[in-house]
């Protein structure tokens, strides 16, 4: 059944925000014809202005719009400003109260925040603004350093391309983990390479599904990246030996249990390295190292280069 996605288009949008979810559910429909319908919408179907200075054209006004399955809100300065009145924030909350996914992109918290959600609610948004997003609404509960969250029918996204990444999460929920790994290599996600290396990451190779069990695992490495992360430790997750877990990895994605876990490591850091202002010894503390020395030839056996040359090249904020 296609589902409708709702991407509402404001005065001092940011343009990234909107067109890269847009760009991911387009993917989906690529190598899934007819799973979404997307519809740019307004508070109305005048001509919008975002931050980039592109003028965008609502197709409808959410006041038109009877339900859909996702609204997806955009951040920019434009969601922190005076020019969205009360009775926008009115037309915003029928439409939320219709839907059943309300997703947030960045500073479109702000946005969200301002419609009146439930006191504790968790919400993601850029590193920048978490701070000033809880002085605003100190009744909410606002997560600084994740990429993305759920809370509910309400979903939030840190800064930028994190919202591509909460996007493959609605994709893998709706079409599975065969179609988001589609639009993963589609999109060029996880990191930026030089010329000469390939566009997406080695992960999303060794992440393309094979299996249930090698996926239930993945997540699991994912949730505990900080931890340390013994053979035994993913014996127990796969419910195998530790001699048959070994054989499990090298068949699955052509590396042992220890190089895996240190790739997907490596893989959370560079991302870390690009996309945060965190220091490089927080940032080995979160990937599971002990000590920054042992992080930095882990990075350097992987990456060729240290962390600190490594986001000098490749930061975009």
């Amino acid at each position: 059944m296609t589902k409708t996605i709702c991407i509402l288009a404001y005065e001092g949008v940011e343009l990234l925000d909107l067109s890269g979810p847009q760009s991911a559910f387009f993917e989906a429909n690529q190598c899934q014809p007819d799973s979404y319908e997307m519809k740019v919408v307004g508070f109305s179907t005048q001509a919008v202005t975002c931050e980039a200075g592109l003028q965008i054209i609502p197709e409808l006004s959410i006041e038109d719009i009877g339900n859909c399955h996702s609204l997806i809100i955009p951040g920019g300065a434009g969601s922190r400003s005076d020019s969205i009145t009360e009775s926008d924030l009115e037309k915003l909350r029928k439409l939320m109260a219709h839907s059943e996914r309300v997703v947030s992109i960045c500073t479109g918290a702000y946005l969200l925040a301002r419609t009146g959600l439930p006191s504790g609610t968790k919400v993601a948004t850029h590193w920048a603004f978490a701070e000033k997003l809880k002085s605003a609404f100190p009744a909410l509960t606002v997560e600084s350093a994740k990429l993305y969250i759920r809370d509910g029918k309400y979903w939030s996204s840190a800064g930028v391309t994190s919202g591509i990444d909460l996007t493959l999460s609605l994709i893998e929920a709706d079409c599975g983990k065969a179609v988001a790994h589609y639009v993963a290599k589609h999109l060029v996600v996880y990191m930026k390479r030089s010329g000469n290396q390939k566009q997406y990451s080695d992960l999303l190779d060794i992440q393309s599904p094979r299996q249930d069990r090698l996926g239930n695992v993945i997540d699991w490495i994912r949730d505990n990246i900080g931890r340390d992360i013994t053979v035994s430790l993913l014996a127990e997750q796969l419910c195998l030996s530790e001699r048959q877990c070994h054989r499990f990895f090298i068949d699955e994605t052509g590396l042992n249990p220890a190089a895996y876990v240190e790739k997907f490591r490596m893989q959370v850091a560079s991302d870390l390295l690009v996309s945060s202002e965190r220091e490089m010894k927080a940032i080995a503390g979160l990937v599971g190292f002990s000590s920054y020395d042992g992080f930095r030839r882990a990075f350097i056996r992987n990456y060729t280069v240290s962390p600190s040359a490594y986001r000098n090249a490749f930061r975009f904020i």
